[in-house]
């Protein structure tokens, strides 16, 4: 193994490293730096020679790292994420001045019930700031994390990178979604009787509720299962459908007219939101001052 000699360390090539080894694709990597594809090929192959190793080896579409790069990466990534921290809490952040991009993760739900009035208080309070949303859900918002893909996430969450902070926002409960214009709320006896769609991720036609309903003796059947909370107003529209589903959705799709929004003629089961974010950006004033509108928007 070919010893590294510190004096023609580039600390930017080291940047480079950490990217290719997120992204394990040049382009990708190339798009996450701001660099041009050549420059990121060309730093590649001045790390190969530092380093006496490949790093990465192409395999199909993709670039998977040696041993050397994973061990490389074991060490260097916590200080380099160490100096990027120490370089973002020194920064300053002036709302109606900075033009920031933040790249939040939020779930199908939450973009309905909250992201709206996010981007009315960026329009106000930060009017340059640029805003990237990716969908995410439990499966999926702890790698987003980890991968830098986002800053922070707000989801239920059952796992979470090394090191992530994170906050309860809220517990979080059902309600029920009817587009039938019946005066009457329904009983449980309708409920079970009605056919209903569920919202899932997993594409499958059992959820939380179910569970619930099976400990109280009864259950329910459910006709259809759609993969994002926005395509209810359409499905419901002109059946007597039935939908459960998180009561800060139910409100903001029965606000917009056409569904009306009921509580469930049983206990409704709960759970926790609760929004995490990256440890780097813990003392950023930026990304600090965006998880506050973030908590503002949803609870207010």
């Amino acid at each position: 193994m070919k010893p590294i000699e510190l004096s023609r360390i580039d600390l930017n090539l080291l940047t480079v490293l950490a990217a290719l080894m997120r992204e394990r694709h040049v382009s990708r990597a190339a798009q996450r730096l701001h660099l041009g594809q050549p420059a990121v090929s060309h730093a590649l192959a001045r790390l190969r020679e530092l380093t006496g190793d490949p790093l990465l080896v192409r395999q199909g579409r993709v670039m998977e790292p040696t041993e050397r790069a994973l061990a490389l990466m074991q060490g260097l990534g916590p200080a380099l994420e160490q100096i990027e921290a120490t370089f973002r809490a020194q920064a300053d952040f002036e709302p109606a001045r900075a033009a920031p991009v933040f790249r939040i993760g939020l779930t199908d739900d939450l973009q309905i019930a909250m992201l709206p009035r996010l981007l009315r208080a960026l329009s106000v309070e930060a009017p340059r700031a640029r805003l990237v949303t990716l969908t995410v859900c439990y499966r999926n918002a702890a790698r987003h994390l980890d991968e830098g893909r986002v800053s922070a996430v707000m989801t239920f969450l059952k796992d979470l990178p090394a090191g992530a902070r994170i906050r309860k926002v809220r517990t979080a409960r059902f309600a029920l979604l009817r587009a039938d214009t019946a005066a009457a709320r329904l009983t449980l006896d309708d409920y079970c009787r009605r056919r209903h769609v569920l919202v899932t991720y997993a594409g499958d036609l059992c959820g939380t509720v179910d569970e619930t309903l099976n400990e109280l003796g009864r259950q329910r059947e459910v006709a259809f299962s759609v993969p994002q909370f926005g395509s209810l107003p359409a499905v419901l529209a002109g059946t007597e459908l039935l939908a459960t589903v998180p009561e800060h959705v139910a409100q903001a799709l029965s606000a917009q007219g056409g569904l009306r929004c009921e509580a469930l003629p049983f206990e409704s089961p709960s759970y926790q939101i609760k929004l995490a974010w990256r440890a780097v950006t813990d003392k950023d004033a930026a990304e600090t001052w965006l998880r506050k509108a973030m908590l503002r928007a949803f609870n207010d």
